[in-house]
């Protein structure tokens, strides 16, 4: 009788050996920026009238807006262009030897304007202004649908981290994988920067121009 013994099989193969090593990447941060003339402007402007009487204060306050608006309307400024921003109607006072006097009242009046006439702007600053209006808040320059800007700044970004990783690769004399790893966007929000405002407004106005920016960290392997 003969016996033969070989090793037990127990109904799977051995594991094969595994390479752990992990393969390079590089990572770069792509900026993509896009120049752009500002297509909208807002012009908030003030009538503020004072009076020792409320209602004296209310009457010149309506027919000095009223003389604005009529102003506005000879500028060809359709009406849904104009919002009243703020009203408001207060006491004033002055103190004397501790005491609070009454000085009268003042009544507000805050219009907001939006034009896309950027060439009329300072036109329309100086025709309010002769006609009721004490006060420029402000102007504030934005343009229509920033989001598409965006896009192709995002679109610019990408290239950007493209050719510094191509560089950087080049460098090391290592192959690049050109499609990214991971993509991280860094811009905060798909807008334009932040708006020019004018405390203190004189004409002529030149909006200029407006930069929307954005960034990408892009994880290359190499």
């Amino acid at each position: 009788m003969y016996y033969t013994y070989g090793l037990p099989n127990y109904g799977h193969r051995m594991p094969e050996r595994q390479n752990n090593q992990e393969r390079g990447t590089i990572t770069v941060t792509g900026v993509g920026t896009v120049i752009v003339s500002p297509s909208i402007a807002r012009i908030q402007l003030v009538v503020s009238t004072t009076n020792i009487s409320l209602q004296d204060a209310q009457e010149e306050n309506a027919r000095r807006m009223n003389q604005v608006l009529g102003v506005l309307q000879q500028l060809d400024v359709p009406r849904e262009q104009i919002q009243t921003t703020s009203f408001s109607a207060r006491p004033v006072y002055s103190y004397h030897d501790g005491n609070q006097i009454l000085q009268g009242y003042e009544v507000r009046n805050e219009i907001t304007i939006v034009t896309d006439d950027m060439n009329r702007i300072g036109e329309i600053i100086d025709r309010v202004t002769e006609n009721g209006v004490n006060e420029v808040v402000s102007i504030e320059f934005s343009v229509d649908n920033p989001e598409n800007f965006y896009m192709e700044a995002l679109s610019f970004a990408l290239s950007d981290a493209k050719r510094k990783a191509e560089s950087l690769a080049e460098q090391l004399g290592v192959s690049l994988n050109p499609v990214p790893l991971k993509i991280n966007e860094q811009t905060t929000s798909p807008g334009v920067g932040p708006a020019q405002i004018f405390k203190m407004v004189s004409t002529p106005i030149e909006p200029g121009n407006q930069s929307v920016e954005a960034r990408l960290e892009v994880v290359y392997r190499v």
